[in-house]
């Protein structure tokens, strides 16, 4: 009878559990940094975005505020000061304004109105008998030298007739704007006075 005597020593079987559970670990560890490492840099580039996005608020503001008070304080001051001008130079202007628009309106020519402001325009309403006159007058207008930025808006009709004064014809009325140059009357309202006071030392100097 045979008996297989194995003499040789038996390998040990390799334990892998404990490499197995570093490389888990390893693996888990890395997997936790790099989501932190990803959350951070999320985080830090939110907070950029975060602190432009108030600077540049800030600075919106800075410069509405700016904006607001600056030019209005400008713009407030400046027509104030328009409106002092005109406050003054307003009665000397007119009289000698009037005259002259006077002076160039045809025989049957009447303004029924005007209004002037700051901007140096004046709108006349002028009632006229033939809507020739009309042009008669804005054809004067043009060729003074006082007037700039002449305009005959426009021109109606109104009848003046009644039942009885039937037949009488209509009015014309003309509607203009005008602008005039202020010195150039100015100029004109002192020689006037300069030779009205002329002429009254005359007439003490003749007594």
């Amino acid at each position: 009878m045979l008996v297989d005597i194995d003499l040789l020593p038996k390998r040990k079987s390799r334990n892998i559990t404990m490499p197995l559970v570093y490389g888990i670990c390893a693996f888990f560890l890395l997997f936790v940094a790099i989501i932190l490492f990803t959350f951070f840099n999320m985080v830090k580039s939110d907070v950029r975005t975060a602190e432009q996005e108030l600077e540049m608020v800030q600075q919106l503001r800075i410069a509405k505020e700016e904006a607001v008070n600056r030019p209005q304080n400008s713009s407030s001051a400046q027509r104030l000061e328009d409106t002092v001008v005109w406050a003054e130079e307003y009665p000397l202007e007119m009289v000698p304004v009037m005259k002259d628009l006077i002076r160039l309106l045809p025989e049957r020519g009447f303004i029924q109105s005007f209004n002037y402001d700051e901007t140096g325009l004046m709108n006349l309403t002028v009632q006229f008998d033939e809507s020739r006159d009309a042009a008669y007058f804005l054809y004067h207008l043009n060729e003074s030298s006082l007037y700039h930025s002449i305009n005959l808006s426009s021109i109606s009709t109104v009848d003046v007739g009644s039942e009885e004064t039937a037949g009488v014809l209509p009015r014309y009325i003309g509607q203009y704007t005008v602008g005039f140059d202020r010195h150039a009357f100015q100029t004109v309202e002192e020689e006037e006075e300069e030779d009205g006071t002329i002429t009254e030392e005359e007439e003490e100097e003749e007594l």
